[in-house]
């Protein structure tokens, strides 16, 4: 297992002994993030994420995916409310 400080990488020993993640996480490529329900903005990928309830008319969360600044990222939440609302 590698550390990086903030969080836990698990990993295995591939056959040449180099270690690989034992995890991978799936993320969009820029063409596609909108097929996903993600909007590309300034380098980040933002998606809503839904309450269950069908009178919903707003996301009762942000899945945002990419290294940013919070001001980045509260500016990409507001930029995907603007694109769906609009």
């Amino acid at each position: 297992m590698t550390t990086t400080g903030l969080y836990e990488i698990k990993t295995s020993e591939g056959d040449d002994g180099a270690l690989h993640p034992a995890e991978q996480v799936w993320t969009p490529c820029a063409g596609g993030a909108a097929d996903h329900g993600f909007i590309a903005h300034q380098g980040l990928f933002v998606a809503g994420i839904d309450g269950g309830a069908d009178d919903d008319l707003y996301p009762v969360g942000f899945l945002v995916l990419g290294h940013q600044r919070w001001a980045d990222i509260i500016e990409a939440a507001a930029a995907y409310m603007a694109r769906v609302h609009s």
